[in-house]
């Protein structure tokens, strides 16, 4: 595709710009209670946030691990505000996991749901981290930590001063390094952030003020870019849904006008099996689908057209990308494709063994992508440069490009799960794994599930002296108690050898 013009503004400008315009209309609504948050209080609330995090965090990095709320989004936007960079982390993420992610990093200030905060709250100590936001709820017990609520935040009158950025410094940081294989920072600047969404703004464009039902979590890529971010760009609505349940989502849709929808495949087909079940007349209401993280099932796609009389599209992108090829609606018959490369985007197949070797159409091979919004790099310095060729972005999937420059997913090169398209690293287990006594090797991989994508499973090689002594649950638990719901191993085959 054609080259586009991008606008040098943090993402945050254009929505403030957005709140001169309509101060007074929803920008937010939460799913669960109706609550709505005007444009206009996103705004100066937003701003208030950022004079607090300014006021007890010296631009290092900011804890972000919240969960869909409408109040979630707030401290979000405030800390990109704040200028210092945002760590988000997967608010289902547990003990270990959280260690891994957030230790060594001197982060001192958190914004963090309730519940995240109540499990947690010990590890966030251990960590050094002493100052706590609260944007949902409250807590039972505060742990010994400065604990606040976004309320008492939200209650001052002092005056927001407008940070002086460089768009260029890190404004969003994400841990599933899929082309590294393993859970490590990635880092986002402003700039890159911002041109993200207005490519993928100007490729989609709609030919509707979007109103977006906000499923996936808003600490990964499609939920904070593509269901979050562009449609607020667009000066659409976003309607936050704190947990799916395909049932109230359905009665959602009507109630709300929403119009617009993304997420895993897996929720379509579940959102679609509760409208057929219920009888109900459902077309010319969404009007877009777009479908990532997973392959998109033919039938799927065919389902979804039949129930809305819409398209249900595909999209590709990773944590160090944002989104890259996206699958336009005009072409929503063609099935099984990425689509193709958006506004800004350059893209090349090699061979997977030589990335100087360029593959020409109908081959599959390595997929390599440059864009000005790919991430800046990782917190490791020779992972970055392994990363890349050339000014490429290796991504590790394996990709053909046909006669008409349609892009077709063939399989990945990278070791990297996917269950219920939440990534996987067998690294991160295989890690945990040998930490216990007994535990000489082993191996993590994916044993194929048709329902959900991957389970993962582990071949284990036990210290001499434990053989015949240490039981497969005894392990399976080690692991489980440590980890988020999707990564928990589901099976331990003991092994004399790797």
């Amino acid at each position: 595709m054609s080259q586009i013009i991008f606008l040098d503004k943090p993402i945050f400008s254009f929505l403030d710009s957005i709140s001169n315009e309509k101060p007074n209309e929803c920008a937010l609504i939460q799913m669960e209670n109706n609550h709505c948050i005007t444009w206009n209080y996103l705004k100066e609330a937003s701003n208030k946030i950022a004079n607090w995090i300014n006021s007890t965090n010296k631009n290092n990095q900011v804890l972000f691990a919240c969960h869909n709320t409408i109040d979630s989004v707030v401290g979000l936007i405030g800390i990109m505000k704040s200028g210092s960079p945002a760590a988000l982390v997967d608010p289902l993420t547990i003990s270990e996991d959280l260690k891994q992610e957030i230790e060594g990093k001197n982060i001192k200030t958190a914004v963090v749901s309730w519940q995240f905060f109540e499990r947690e709250k010990e590890t966030l100590k251990q960590e050094g981290i002493d100052n706590v936001l609260i944007v949902d709820g409250q807590v039972k017990e505060e742990g010994n930590l400065n604990v606040n609520y976004i309320k008492d935040v939200l209650s001052t009158n002092e005056t927001y001063e407008n940070k002086e950025l460089n768009l260029d410094d890190i404004s969003i940081i994400m841990y599933y390094a899929g082309v590294a294989g393993r859970t490590m920072q990635t880092y986002h600047t402003h700039r890159g952030l911002s041109y993200a969404v207005q490519a993928l703004s100007k490729t989609i464009n709609f030919d509707f003020v979007p109103n977006s039902l906000v499923i996936s979590p808003i600490t990964h890529v499609l939920g904070l870019q593509v269901s979050l971010l562009t449609p607020l760009y667009n000066k659409g609505k976003a309607i936050m849904i704190s947990r799916w349940d395909a049932n109230l989502a359905m009665k959602t849709i009507k109630y709300y006008n929403i119009n617009f929808m993304s997420g895993a495949p897996l929720v379509f087909d579940s959102l679609i099996d509760a409208i057929e079940k219920s009888n109900e007349d459902f077309k010319n209401t969404l009007k877009l689908g777009i479908s990532a993280g997973a392959p998109l099932k033919p039938e799927t796609q065919d389902k979804f057209y039949k129930v809305f009389a819409s398209p249900l599209v595909q999209a590709y992108g990773m944590t160090e990308t944002w989104v890259v090829s996206y699958q336009p609606k005009e072409f929503f018959e063609i099935k099984n494709t990425l689509g193709l490369p958006l506004y800004g985007v350059e893209i090349k197949v090699v061979s997977p063994d030589d990335p100087s070797e360029e593959l020409g159409k109908n081959q599959a091979g390595e997929l390599l992508v440059k864009a000005s919004w790919v991430m800046k790099g990782y917190e490791d310095d020779n992972e970055t440069k392994k990363a890349f060729y050339n000014g490429y972005l290796k991504t590790g999937d394996l990709v053909l490009i046909d006669d008409k420059g349609f892009l077709y997913f063939k399989g990945v090169k990278k070791r990297m799960l996917k269950y219920k398209a939440y990534p996987i690293f067998p690294k991160d287990l295989e890690t945990i794994l040998l930490k216990h006594y007994a535990v000489k090797n082993a191996f993590v991989f994916g044993e194929k599930d048709p329902d959900v994508g991957d389970l993962p499973v582990a071949k284990v090689v036990l210290k001499d002296e434990y053989k015949g002594k240490i039981k497969e649950e005894e392990l399976i638990n080690y692991v489980n108690s440590r980890v988020a719901f999707y990564k928990k191993i589901r099976k331990i085959y003991f092994v004399d050898s790797l």
